[in-house]
């Protein structure tokens, strides 16, 4: 319902919980499997919609989908064990901040 708002598709892509296979084995509400965000269109949509907002010009927004991708294949920091584990056991916002992560007021 919220995923026609940019920014909350963002929040719901960046989120690491939502990648996690224990969750994504259980049903969905509905008994419906459930997707990652980066297999959604809409959510993928809303994603490039808030990059467009929040990036300052085209370099930004390229840099965005680059760390995106390399979240959502866990590469880089992001496929290690700690990041992994940290992925269902810890907020998003206290994981972020721990791997250096910093958000604009």
């Amino acid at each position: 319902e919220k995923m026609n708002i940019p920014m909350h598709c963002l929040g719901f892509a960046l989120n690491p919980f939502f990648y996690d296979v224990n969750y994504l084995n259980s049903p969905a509400p509905g008994g419906e499997p459930r997707r990652s965000p980066n297999c959604d269109r809409e959510v993928v949509n809303g994603v490039l919609r808030a990059f467009d907002k929040v990036g300052e010009d085209e370099e930004e927004r390229r840099v965005f989908r680059m760390q995106l991708a390399k979240f959502q294949a866990k590469e880089g920091i992001f496929g290690t064990l700690a990041a992994r584990i940290d992925a269902v056991t810890m907020s998003p916002i206290f994981g972020g901040r721990l791997m250096g992560l910093k958000h604009r007021s």
